[in-house]
């Protein structure tokens, strides 16, 4: 054999090996239990709250814990198999399901808690839920699908609600005032909500007064405007890839 051919046959041969070493290892390890969202998605302080954990290997968990010391968290039991949904991503929607209760002591301050669960295979990353404040709440309610329908609010505001259907679109009603200066807020996917949400403020003739879709850390869209004329707004918020179910959960904060 020729110099030509061994230094051939031998560049072939580290090519393969350095291919074959280069490979990812197949994980063989079960993975720890993934919570995907809350519902709800928030807890107030100093009541005892039931809370339905969904996510990836649920059904496995055997300990919930808090990151703050003084929260105080429990399993229930019930824990559930989770039929996936035609043309569902499972790693959106879960397999599996968990009630646990939660108290939340008066003297806690913040706007969110952490929690983990613990399974067989480890312990799942934290995931947040949010405490409630002293803005008042109202719950959406439909049909609220346009001007017309639309639901009456006054400001300040939670309000706590859900995209129920593809292509559902949810509208608020509210009076207003000329250099009021006006905060929307969503709380929805970054605490595990499959809603990509859209926002847009339309004064009483439906032109156009602010929009916002993601904002510059999560699909959660936020915005502040000065509002420019006395009168009645409507803000509406619909899912930007017109999806809907019961998952989809939301709060809306106006201030």
């Amino acid at each position: 054999m020729s110099n030509h051919r061994v230094l051939a046959t031998l560049a072939l041969l580290f090519l393969l090996t350095t291919t074959l070493c280069a490979q990812p290892k197949k994980e063989t390890k079960d993975e720890p239990p993934r919570v995907i969202l809350a519902m709800p998605m928030a807890v107030e302080i100093g009541k005892k709250a039931k809370i339905v954990l969904r996510g990836l290997k649920i059904d496995t968990v055997t300990e919930v814990r808090f990151q703050e010391p003084r929260t105080t968290g429990k399993l229930l039991g019930d824990t559930k198999k989770i039929p996936l949904p035609n043309n569902a991503n499972v790693n959106q929607v879960g397999d599996s399901e968990i009630s646990i209760e939660v108290i939340v002591p008066q003297e806690v301050v913040g706007s969110t808690i952490s929690f983990s669960v613990v399974g067989p295979n480890g312990e799942s990353k934290p995931h947040s839920l949010i405490v409630k404040d002293d803005i008042p709440i109202v719950v959406e309610k439909e049909p609220n699908d346009g001007f017309r329908q639309a639901q009456t609010i006054s400001l300040p505001v939670v309000i706590e609600g859900s995209i129920k259907q593809a292509q559902d679109v949810d509208v608020f009603r509210f009076e207003g005032k000329k250099g009021a200066k006006i905060h929307v807020e969503l709380q929805a996917n970054r605490f595990g909500s499959p809603v990509d949400g859209m926002l847009t403020l339309y004064d009483e003739a439906g032109r156009i007064i602010a929009t916002a879709d993601d904002s510059p850390v999560s699909l959660d869209p936020l915005f502040a405007v000065e509002l420019p004329r006395d009168g009645v707004y409507y803000l509406s918020l619909l899912d930007a890839h017109d999806q809907g179910g019961g998952l989809y959960l939301y709060r809306l904060i106006v201030r």
